[in-house]
């Protein structure tokens, strides 16, 4: 009997229905972070560049060594370490663990190869250097950074990126570094990486509630002048380029434990999506109509913001409705537009809620651009906060924001947010719509989306050929040079006498490069996708990957899964989805290789994916 059962374990092996070496189940990430220091928009990050598998956690005097050994990598925010964490991060590194740190404590100097300097350096640049390992792929340029960075000498660590004491001027000492210490490997942001990005994109916190470009009316892009921005870089999607080098920070140390899936930013094999919106105001029905034509005939969807809902019949707004048309609220508190409040823009939003409900039976708006784009500087109870808008959209169902734009006209500081036309940019310093951060640290359940082609911007300029070469150089920029911009093309009714013809150009060079035109809401509901889809089991034994993809929330489009497609000595050979063989594109991003595969939202998924010894010729 027992030569029998030994046999038939024999055969099962032979043909693969069982394994000697299952892969083993291991948690992939885990986010030491707290509000403190914007610490948890960690996790904001890593859902952006697609690494849905982490734990957020903070660390306390329980965090344990063997707590520790349970992840592959530990991401620690900037936090003050007592004798006992820095014991036990240190010797969680030195037993083979991994370790990324934003601006750490100076206990762990040596954990990462840096002697400290006792010296710090406030809002300047850094660096990205070397062609290969972290770099790859990666802009050389000067980069911004906002908050303070530490200043330290190399004491055996890889220099990964170099400070600079202006745009041009090297300081000689590191912005980012990489140390091998004992059997594990530790690597670090001399600088708060979550902090410095939240400031990149939403601007000052300092100017919150105050005038400070010279045009009337408190709004986003008054956090951006004084110099707060560098406009010459505005090309770069500067902050975007940071968080991809903690990315391949995160694939250079998953080298040593096991390869991990990410999702693109995009559906499908998209490297771009515009959405486009319509400031509503001051028309009436019948001066629509052309417009949402035009837009139809091109293929393109429009999201309407409409001020006056009396100027539109139900009839109307429930036909371009069900066209595939977003109709939401365009909330108008200009009267107090140099001093906007809390408890009145509150109100306002209660009020074009209220009668989109009643005339229109629109239970919620879902995606928001105000007029004249007021934005609240002050929480409720009159303390500055440069979130305060985004905390009141929240507050009322809000899922995107939409009234960051690129308007600067008529300023005091000149065209303080950038060059126009062709080489315009992103002043926010990101192509890539995410959270607010709130000013405590805690994150906000709202999207920011930058208006990055606006037509008053050029209308006022009577330049329709730059309204149209700002749209082609993000486009350009993005599919050609990884410059990767999700465009928000904004064109007003009662403007359309100036934007039609550009805009129109607009939609044709979308379609000719094969990239959708979407309301905000549809953007909303992807980016909703993306962000609830989960990793879940990540298993890896030597030359086979195993993992569950979770996925609740539909879409039309696809979810598109990256799996590194080179790792060590190995390459992907062979994709099973749901235990059938699948196609995968081998795709090149920022210096990386990828398997690239698609899976529908909205279903769960089972994805093996074996690996064999690249052959070298």
């Amino acid at each position: 009997m027992k030569t029998i059962v030994a046999f038939v374990l024999y055969v099962l092996l032979l043909v693969g229905t069982i394994s000697c070496s299952q892969p083993q189940d291991t948690n992939t990430i885990l986010v030491l972070a707290t509000a403190d220091h914007f610490g948890l928009y960690t996790g904001e990050i890593l859902k952006t560049e697609g690494f849905n598998d982490f734990v957020m956690d903070s660390i306390t005097e329980q965090t344990t060594l063997n707590y520790l050994k349970g992840f592959d990598i530990v991401i620690l925010a900037h936090t003050e370490l007592t004798a006992y964490q820095r014991q036990t991060l240190t010797q969680y590194i030195e037993e083979g663990g991994n370790l990324i740190a934003f601006r750490p404590d100076k206990k762990l100097q040596k954990v990462f190869g840096l002697k400290e300097i006792a010296a710090t350096i406030r809002s300047s640049y850094l660096a990205i250097i070397g062609q290969n390992g972290m770099g790859r792929g990666l802009t050389r340029e000067s980069l911004q950074f906002h908050g303070e960075a530490d200043e330290y000498d190399l004491a055996g660590a890889k220099e990964i990126a170099r400070l600079y004491s202006s745009s041009e001027t090297l300081t000689g000492m590191p912005a980012v570094a990489f140390n091998n210490f004992g059997e594990g490997h530790a690597m670090a942001f001399t600088y708060n990486l979550p902090e410095s990005i939240v400031y990149t994109r939403q601007g000052n916190p300092e100017s919150a509630g105050k005038e400070k470009d010279g045009i009337l009316g408190l709004r986003g892009m008054d956090l951006f002048t004084h110099g707060f921005v560098d406009p010459t870089k505005n090309t770069l999607n500067q902050a975007d380029e940071q968080m991809r080098l903690l990315t391949h920070g995160i694939e250079q140390m998953s080298q040593h434990t096991k390869p991990i899936p990410r999702f693109w930013y995009f559906p499908d094999s998209l490297k771009c999506v515009v959405t486009l919106n319509n400031d509503g105001e001051d028309s009436k029905e019948e001066e629509f109509l052309a417009q949402f034509d035009d837009v139809e005939q091109h293929g393109a969807a429009m999201t309407l913001y409409v001020k006056e809902p009396e100027y539109i019949s139900a009839d109307r707004i429930s036909t371009w409705m069900k066209r595939g048309f977003e109709i939401s609220g365009h909330p108008n508190d200009t009267r107090q537009a140099a001093k906007p409040d809390w408890r009145t823009m509150d109100s306002v939003y209660t009020d074009i809620e209220e009668r989109l409900k009643k005339l229109y039976s629109i239970s919620s708006m879902k995606t928001i651009t105000n007029h004249w784009f007021v934005w609240v500087g002050n929480n409720a109870d009159g303390s500055p906060n440069f979130a305060a808008q985004a905390k009141i959209e929240e507050h009322h169902g809000i899922g995107l924001d939409c009234n960051y734009a690129h308007y600067d006209n008529g300023s005091d500081q000149g065209h303080f947010l950038g060059e126009m036309g062709l080489n315009q940019g992103n002043y926010t310093g990101s192509g890539l719509t995410m959270k607010f951060a709130n000013g405590d640290g805690s994150i906000i359940n709202v999207y920011q989306q930058l208006n990055n082609v606006y037509d008053q911007q050029y209308m006022e300029h009577k330049d329709q050929d730059g309204y149209f070469n700002a749209f082609k150089g993000l486009m350009d920029r993005s599919i050609h040079d990884e410059a990767y911009s999700t465009i928000s093309v904004k064109a007003h009714n009662n403007e359309y006498f100036f934007s039609k013809i550009p805009l129109m150009k607009m939609l044709d060079y979308a379609k000719a490069n094969n990239i959708p035109v979407w309301t905000e809401l549809s953007w909303l509901e992807f980016l909703q996708a993306k962000g609830e889809a989960s990793f879940d089991d990540i298993g890896w034994n030597g030359d086979r990957l195993m993992f569950l993809i979770h996925s609740k929330v539909s879409f039309e489009r696809n979810l598109a899964c990256l799996i590194p497609y080179r790792y060590n000595d190995l390459n992907v050979t062979d994709v099973l989805l749901n235990g059938t063989k699948t196609n995968y594109t081998v795709v090149r991003i920022k210096g990386s290789e990828y398997a690239r595969i698609l899976v529908k939202p909205g279903s769960d998924h089972k994805v093996q994916v074996s690996f064999s010894k690249i052959e070298i010729n």
